[in-house]
Parts: C-alpha cells; sequence; structure tokens
C-alpha cells in the first residue's frame, strides 16, 4: 500500500475510478462526459497541471486525490476499496500539503458530507448549483491545519 504522485501514464485508470465512483456514489447526477472525454481531461489538464496522487495496492491504482492553490479538486476511490482507509489517506496526504484546503460536494451527496466533516472540513456556502456543470446543488467545504500541528 502506498501513495505515489501520478504520471500521464495512470490517467486511464483515474478516469476509470472517477466515472466508476461518481456511477456508483451518485447514481442520481447527469453524466455530461463520455469516457474519452474524461481521459482526455485527466491526461492533459488535470495531471499536468495539479499535484495529483495515487493509492495503490499491489501496484494497482485504488484512488486518487487532486489539488492545487487551496482546493481539493478530486478525490475519488474505486468502489471496490471504499470503506477501507484509502479515501481517508489520500486526504491526509492532501491535508499535510496545505496549510488549507477548499472543496465543493453536492449537497445530496450526504457520505461525502460526512467524510468531509469527519476530517475536519466545514461547510461554509450553500448554493443552487447554477454555477456547476451539473446544476446540482452543492456548497463549499473549508478546512485549515489547526496551530501547533
Amino acid at each position: 500500500m502506498s501513495i505515489r504522485k501520478a504520471t500521464k501514464q495512470d490517467a486511464a485508470r483515474i478516469a476509470e475510478i472517477h466515472q466508476i465512483s461518481r456511477e456508483t456514489a451518485m447514481p442520481w447526477l447527469p453524466v455530461l462526459h463520455t469516457p474519452a472525454e474524461d481521459l482526455w481531461f485527466y491526461e492533459n489538464l488535470v495531471i499536468p497541471d495539479q499535484d495529483v496522487e495515487v493509492h495503490e495496492i499491489d501496484g494497482v491504482i485504488t484512488g486518487f486525490s487532486a489539488t492545487g492553490e487551496g482546493w481539493l479538486h478530486h478525490l475519488y476511490v474505486d468502489p471496490a476499496y471504499w470503506k477501507k482507509g484509502v479515501g481517508a489517506l489520500l486526504l491526509l496526504s492532501a491535508q499535510a500539503r496545505n496549510k488549507e484546503l477548499y472543496l465543493w460536494v453536492f449537497q445530496q451527496n450526504q457520505n461525502a458530507r460526512d467524510f468531509y466533516s469527519a476530517h475536519g472540513f466545514k461547510e461554509v456556502e450553500f448554493t443552487d448549483g447554477q454555477a456547476n456543470e451539473e446544476q446540482m446543488a452543492d456548497l463549499k467545504m473549508h478546512w485549515t491545519l489547526s496551530p501547533g500541528s
């Protein structure tokens, strides 16, 4: 079990995890992009421009996170590895590299809200979703490194 920096060669597995995780956790969410579009997005925009880490078990990528400029842009875990600590390890690694982090989560995604709250994030702004691609109500969460940590 390890965490390492992602490379472009990881893009296909990252895009696959993105897709299956969203479909499983949020079946109510509209699917706006094809798998090929997701692959292009991660390969050409996310991996080169953000701090992307992957979690591996026996050489198999089980989850990933992407941060940049104080934001946790993505954190997805293969559903086969849910509730095994993979998401927590990726989040703790992201928190260790940042003094504060913001993220957006869909209001309807209570499991994600509970997960981030358990890791010190606070809900700071609710929106009707008109500014996001899916047009679904979302909320901004914020975490700050505690003094003395």
